[in-house]
């Protein structure tokens, strides 16, 4: 640490009380990007940041935020009801959530009697709608606001809310936010915001948003760059091994029953895989697989927000060595203490998300490490990738220790004690491949050299999937189980229909469907139905997407033939309106009478 990092050396004069919060929240120094950025966004400059995950950019934001405030305040500027001074865009609710926890921790030194200022948070919830913010908002008369971007532009599109007094937006996780899937938002507050503003982007992996930061009305902007020849802080091991496919669970299990950590993060690729695991790692916990000192928890996307936020709290604030399962909702910006060690089961479909999930340990030059595990094969690529994106890797070997031989055994016996739990698995497996074959780095996560068969036997499974990808690809993958005939890596065979639901309704449903299937007599509709019950998952979905797009199909049919209605009626000048719909099943019966005689009569 060097003596310009002191707090005393920021080249700009900070309030008392934001230098009292500074001292009681113990940051004795600032970090690289404080020290660059609050001179700058606080003395009315836009700032593009891009610095390494755990280096302090919520706090380069937060205090010029306030500092704004508090200097607006001073020329008397007051803002009047349904107005307010700042914006704060993130792409999760866990993410504004933290944030707005970081702007209280500030407010909480705020002096009595003066101006009061106060955050709101707007994220989408189960229990609270876009009226009841607004309700509060009018009252209450935050000056800042902090939220996702679908609610905040549900929320601005209320006519009580005026966007004319906001002079800051700040975008957090810039990259994430400028991506398809929120850049339509994220545009359209921009454009409902006064062009008259200051704007700040912060991100990791800033670079990745391309030329899309050009949309965010950025005004002679300076870019803070921190460690960029090192992506990861150097205080962050990233180590990653190569394992067999169907081991990863065990290896996984090892980590935890072995590695001597407070927190742990645990990265699955889809939110059904997490609420599956959880499920079976409660069993294991039970049967003392799993020490029973640890406490296990899960997020995910699907969760309710209500779910969510409890979830997270209970994780950051429990004092027991602790687990967490999630999905990539928790792997950017989230700050987490004690986190010592995060493990990826499988890399992300986005390679910039790695060095975000890394990145919740290690976090403000502490000790952290981060494991990823690689399947055998190609996906030893990946290290040298990264290499590439200035993430070094190094390689650490594993052995499986204090766990039953039988491991699979366990798994495949829990899976059978109840219908649910294999109709899970099943879908667990088919999101898997789905979601593998959208990996960015293509030519090394391929479908073709993927081991199915492996895949089975670590989600617990018996039977592969039917699945037009493992149809397509089977033959040339290399197995590393045997598989029989009809997909079965046990021989002989199951018998699926005596699987039972352990719920007793649901039980009780499904023999009734069994019998109906059973009585039908007609061959063709017997077919028809075994064809839809066996119909593979993937193809379900693209049979419901192929519906949807005919739907709008349709609807794009229905509007032009309308146009073409008004164009003729204003043209002839007619006065009465034809219905659009009667002329359309006039010329499908005129398409369905048949004028010309068909053959020849003349014989009769």
């Amino acid at each position: 640490m060097t003596e310009s990092l002191l707090w005393n050396n920021l080249k700009y004069e900070l309030q008392p009380w934001i230098r009292t919060a500074i001292d009681v929240m113990g940051f004795e120094r600032m970090t690289p990007v404080q020290a660059s950025t609050i001179p700058m966004l606080a003395g009315n400059k836009d700032v593009v940041v891009d610095s390494v995950t755990g280096s302090g950019k919520t706090i380069a934001f937060v205090i010029p935020v306030l500092e704004k405030i508090i200097s607006e305040q001073a020329n008397n500027v007051k803002f009047k009801k349904g107005h307010f001074h700042t914006l704060i865009i993130a792409p999760t609710r866990e993410l504004s959530k933290q944030i707005q926890a970081v702007i209280d921790s500030f407010l909480d030194h705020y002096p009595e009697g003066l101006y009061p200022i106060r955050s709101k948070l707007l994220v989408g919830t189960n229990t609270r709608t876009v009226r009841d913010d607004v309700a509060q908002f009018l009252d209450d008369r935050p000056q800042i606001l902090v939220g996702t971007p679908g609610r905040i532009l549900d929320f601005l599109g209320n006519p009580t809310v005026k966007t004319s007094s906001c002079s800051m937006v700040i975008l957090d996780e810039a990259d994430r936010l400028l991506d398809g899937s929120f850049l339509g938002d994220v545009e359209n507050i921009l454009g409902i915001l006064p062009k008259q503003r200051r704007t700040g982007l912060f991100s990791a992996t800033i670079n990745s948003a391309g030329e899309n930061i050009f949309k965010t009305g950025l005004r002679n902007p300076i870019k803070i760059t921190v460690n960029s020849k090192q992506s990861a802080p150097q205080s962050l091991n990233i180590d990653y091994a190569v394992v067999k496919l169907e081991k990863k669970l065990e290896y996984l299990l090892t980590l935890l029953n072995n590695y001597k950590f407070k927190k742990c993060i645990v990265y699955f690729p889809t939110c059904i895989f997490v609420n599956y695991i959880y499920n079976f790692f409660q069993h294991l916990q039970k049967s003392k697989v799993i020490e029973s000192k640890l406490s296990i928890f899960s997020l995910h996307g699907k969760l309710q927000t209500s779910s969510r936020m409890k979830t997270l709290d209970s994780f950051t604030q429990t004092f027991d060595n602790a687990i967490l399962l999630t999905t990539d909702v928790a792997a950017r910006g989230i700050d987490i203490p004690d986190v010592d060690l995060v493990i990826q089961v499988d890399p992300p479909t986005d390679s910039d998300v790695f060095l975000h999930r890394c990145g919740r340990t290690g976090r403000a030059n502490r000790i952290g490490k981060a494991i990823v595990f690689l399947s055998e094969g190609r996906e030893e690529d990946f290290v040298p990738f990264m290499k590439v994106k200035n993430v070094e890797l190094q390689r650490t070997d594993l052995k499986i220790s204090n766990l039953p031989n039988n491991f699979y055994d366990i798994f495949k016996t829990w899976v059978l004690e109840d219908r649910a739990r294999l109709d899970l698995g099943i879908k667990v497996y088919v999101s898997f491949i789905r979601n593998y074959s959208k990996h960015s780095a293509g030519s090394i996560f391929r479908l073709q050299s993927f081991d199915y068969a492996g895949l089975c036997k670590m989600l617990g499974l018996f039977r592969l999937p039917r699945m037009p990808e493992i149809t397509k690809h089977l033959n040339e993958t290399t197995s590393s189980s045997k598989i029989y005939e009809g997909g079965w890596l046990i021989d002989p065979p199951l018998d699926l229909n005596q699987i039972l639901l352990r719920r007793r309704e649901k039980r009780k449903n499904r023999l009734d469907d069994l019998k109906n299937l059973k009585a039908i007599n007609d061959k063709k509709k017997l077919k028809s139905e075994l064809k839809k019950k066996n119909m593979s998952w993937s193809n379900k979905t693209d049979s419901k997407e192929a519906k949807a797009g005919r739907r709008a199909k349709a609807q794009l049919k229905r509007k032009a033939i309308e146009e073409q209605l008004k164009l003729a009626n204003d043209s002839s000048n007619e006065s009465e309106e034809e219905d659009w719909k009667e002329l359309v099943l006039q010329k499908k019966r005129k398409k369905g009478v048949i004028t010309d005689v068909q053959g020849s009569f003349d014989d009769l």
